[in-house]
C-alpha cells in the first residue's frame, strides 16, 4: 500500500511534529496531507502499515497534553502596515545607522562579486552530491560569505562581542552534558574512524572492495565513536565559560559561525532542508536585565535585516521538532512563551514559511550545565541567534536568480527607505 489515511485531530504545531518525525522514521514517505481531521500519507513505495499506524500513535500519545487550540504567536507582518509600524516603536530597538553601514557594505561587497567569468565549471546555484549536501557555485559562494559578514558585521558593531571560532567535531560527552541527548538526538551523527587494530584494518579494503560500502558489516571495522559532528554550532561556546562568574548586571557577548549538521532522513532535500548548513551565531550570557535588553535588540535585528534584504517575512513565536517521552511538555512550554521566536520568510518554491533566524532563550540550563554563575553564585542565563545563511541565500536567489548587483541595488534602497521609516 502507498497511501494510508489515520484519524488525527491535532494542532498545527503537532502536525508540524506528526510530518517530521515520520518522514525521520520512514523516508520513503513523500508527503502527509491533513484534512477534515484525518491524515493522508503518500509514499513512493509500500508502506509498512502496522509499522507507520503504531508510529503515529505513539507519537500523538506524547502530544496529547498540547491543547489543539495552541499556535505561533505573530509578533509582526511585513504585509501589514500597522504591524509594521507599531513594532517600530517598540522600546528596544536595534541601532539601525549600524545595520544601514553593514547593508552597504554588503551591497558593495556583492558588485565586487560579480565580474565576467570566461568559463563556468558550475554555472548554476549550486550542484547537488546528494540530499541534503550540496556545492555552491560562483555566485551563491560570494552571498553566502556577504551574508555572513552582513550579520556579524551588525553584532560586532554594537555590542563589545568576542569572535571566537568553533570546530565543526564535538565530543559527545559534550552533547550529553548540554542536554542535547534529551531534547535533539534525531540530529546526532557519530564519527567513527576506522579501527587502529592491524588485523582489522588491513582487511577493510578487501572488504570495502567487495561492496561492502553498503553494507552494515562495515561497523566492524570501526572504533567506538567518541565525536559527533556538530548539531548545533553553540554547544562548543559554553565549556570556554565553565566555573566563571559573570555579574548580574552585564552580560558578555560571544560571535561566531560554523557549520551544523543534521541528518533528517526523508526530510532531507536541497533546498531549505540540508544535512550540512552554515550559521551566523550569537551567544550572550549575563543578567535578567541586560539580557531582556538585548533580546528585545536581536528580535528587532532579524526584523532590520529582513527588511533591508525585501524579504516577505513574518515574525513569530516558534517550537523545536521535539522527539521523546518529554515532547508534549517541551513543546507547550516553547509555544506558551517568548522562548524561541523565529524569522519566517516566505517561499513560493518550498510552499511553506521557511524559518531563516532564530532567537532562543535557554534560562539557566546551560549555566547549569557548566557552572556559570553570577556574584551571588546563582546560575545566569544564556541566549542565542542564529542566521541560517543557506536557507537566506536559498530565498535571495529565489527572488533575484544570479544577478547579485541587481540584489545589492535593491539592498540600497531598502536602506534608506528603513531610515527614513525609522527616523
Amino acid at each position: 500500500m502507498n497511501q494510508l489515511t489515520i484519524a488525527v485531530n491535532t494542532a498545527p504545531s503537532v502536525r508540524d511534529n506528526l510530518t517530521t518525525q515520520l518522514r525521520f522514521h520512514f523516508p520513503e514517505i513523500t508527503a502527509l496531507e491533513f484534512a477534515d481531521g484525518e491524515v493522508t500519507i503518500h509514499a513512493g513505495q509500500q508502506l509498512a502499515t502496522a509499522a507507520v499506524e503504531r508510529t503515529v500513535r505513539r507519537i500523538l500519545d506524547r502530544f496529547n497534553s498540547v491543547p489543539p487550540a495552541i499556535r505561533s504567536k505573530v509578533l509582526l507582518d511585513s504585509r501589514v502596515a500597522d504591524s509594521v509600524q507599531a513594532w517600530g516603536s517598540r522600546r528596544h530597538a536595534f541601532p539601525v545607522a549600524v545595520l544601514a553601514d553593514a547593508a552597504r557594505a554588503f551591497s558593495k561587497e556583492l558588485r565586487r562579486a560579480v565580474p565576467p567569468l570566461r568559463r563556468r565549471v558550475l554555472p548554476d546555484r549550486s550542484a547537488a552530491l546528494r540530499a541534503g549536501i550540496n556545492v555552491y557555485g560562483h555566485e551563491t559562494a560570494a552571498l553566502l560569505a556577504a551574508l555572513d559578514r552582513l550579520t556579524a558585521s551588525c553584532i560586532r558593531g554594537v555590542y563589545e562581542a568576542e569572535v571566537i571560532h568553533v570546530p565543526s567535531l564535538i565530543p559527545s560527552s559534550l552533547v550529553e552534558r548540554a542536554g542535547y541527548v534529551d531534547t535533539g538526538c534525531q540530529h546526532l551523527s557519530f564519527i567513527a574512524p576506522l579501527s587502529t587494530d592491524p588485523d582489522v584494518f588491513d582487511a577493510f579494503v578487501p572488504f570495502w572492495k567487495s561492496d561492502g560500502r553498503d553494507d552494515r558489516r562495515v561497523l566492524d571495522y570501526v572504533r567506538t565513536p567518541r565525536d559527533v559532528l556538530s548539531p548545533a554550532v553553540c554547544l562548543p561556546s559554553y565549556p570556554l565559560l565553565e566555573g566563571k562568574t559573570v555579574a548580574s548586571d552585564e552580560a558578555l557577548v560571544l560571535s561566531f559561525g560554523g557549520s551544523v549538521f543534521r541528518d533528517e532522513s526523508g526530510n532531507l532535500n536541497n533546498r531549505e532542508r540540508l544535512l550540512e548548513f552554515h550559521i551566523q551565531e550569537t551567544v550572550v550570557i549575563g543578567g535578567a536585565e541586560p539580557l531582556a535588553r538585548i533580546h528585545g535588540e536581536l528580535a528587532d535585528l532579524m526584523v532590520c535585516v529582513a527588511s533591508v534584504l525585501g524579504l516577505d517575512f513574518s515574525l513569530q513565536t516558534a517550537a523545536d521538532i521535539f522527539f521523546g517521552d518529554a515532547a508534549g511538555s517541551l513543546l507547550f512550554t516553547q509555544l506558551a512563551s517568548t522562548n524561541k521566536i523565529e524569522l519566517a520568510v516566505r517561499s513560493a518554491s518550498v510552499g511553506h514559511p521557511v524559518a531563516t533566524a532564530s532567537l532562543n532563550k535557554h534560562g539557566s540550563h546551560f549555566a547549569k550545565a557548566f557552572d556559570i554563575t553570577d556574584e551571588r553564585g546563582l546560575p545566569t542565563s544564556t541566549m542565542c541567534l542564529g542566521f541560517g545563511l543557506d536557507r537566506l541565500a536559498y530565498l535571495l536567489f529565489e527572488r533575484f536568480g544570479l544577478d547579485l548587483a541587481a540584489l545589492g541595488d535593491h539592498v540600497d534602497a531598502n536602506v534608506e527607505a528603513l531610515l527614513k521609516e525609522r527616523a
